[in-house]
């Protein structure tokens, strides 16, 4: 990508975003090339590390034509040009902080705001402008040789250690699923599906559900704001198929198996239902 088009563009996002200014690096350095910059060190090729990458916020310039490797939200809608899109993302998006500004030579991209993406590419530079304020902004400006979409749980809580279940539990026809655990640091990802294979409308109630490890209960999350998680139904009629994610906390694996513990019901009010009850090995 060409570098004068790429501040350019820049430029133009961050304006989309309410910045009054934005200062751009001398002439001299804008005419670089890169068919005139010297070829790539093995410093360079390596992407930065965690803590240089958490350095690169406050020193973008430090780390000018390094290697970057990351996860991110798209923050606004990009802005497109005929060979080119810029974004802005934010690396933290739980706190919707480490404001970033990514350019990339393929408007085809197909991004919107509120998408996660992956991204390697290389810090351009620093990026620096006004807000309506008068207090400065800064961020880094990072060429983009690749970017993918992705998800919340790719991006923001990977999972470390994954468990395959499969177990169906059946009564009635209410026919309930855990197919896998996912353990995050900072959550665990429990995914159930629920089919109803009886005459009568069954009923799930997540609040009803409950994890338990040692003589530690968990309650699941009841949000599921700012993740793409798909959420299990709760009436459920005849022939009907759910799939979600229920969250809970992080747990810690070495303080042994977990117990999850959900409650069903049905409008048929002569039927009984026992808890179904999931057993999941740590080990």
């Amino acid at each position: 990508m060409n570098k004068n088009i790429f501040i350019t563009g820049m430029c133009v996002l961050v304006l989309m975003m309410g910045l009054a200014a934005c200062e751009r690096q001398s002439n001299e350095e804008q005419s670089v090339s890169q068919e005139s910059a010297p070829a790539v060190s093995e410093e360079q090729a390596t992407p930065l590390s965690k803590e240089e990458f958490e350095q690169m916020y406050s020193d973008p310039v430090r780390f000018k034509g390094r290697s970057v490797d990351f996860y991110a939200k798209v923050a606004t809608d990009p802005s497109k040009e005929s060979n080119a899109i810029y974004i802005q993302a934010y690396v933290d998006p739980k706190n919707s902080e480490k404001n970033t500004m990514i350019g990339y030579a393929d408007s085809s991209l197909n991004v919107k705001e509120d998408d996660f993406i992956h991204v390697t590419g290389t810090v351009a530079d620093e990026y620096v402008g006004e807000n309506v304020y008068g207090e400065e902004l800064t961020a880094p400006a990072i060429e983009a040789d690749k970017i993918e979409k992705t998800d919340y749980a790719t991006a923001v809580a990977p999972a470390l250690k994954t468990i395959k279940v499969n177990k169906i539990v059946k009564q009635h026809g209410y026919v309930m699923t855990l197919q896998k655990v996912e353990f995050a640091e900072e959550e665990t990802r429990f995914y159930l599906s629920i089919e109803n294979k009886s005459k009568d409308t069954i009923n799930f109630n997540l609040y009803h559900t409950k994890l338990i490890q040692g003589s530690k209960q968990f309650e699941p999350e009841d949000s599921y704001y700012g993740t793409d998680y798909p959420e299990l139904q709760s009436d459920i009629l005849p022939g009907i198929k759910t799939e979600g994610i229920l969250r809970f906390e992080g747990v810690d694996l070495s303080k042994g198996n977990l117990k999850m513990i959900a409650e069903g019901s049905s409008e048929n009010y002569n039927l009984n239902f026992d808890p179904f009850k999931f057993i999941i090995s740590t080990r």
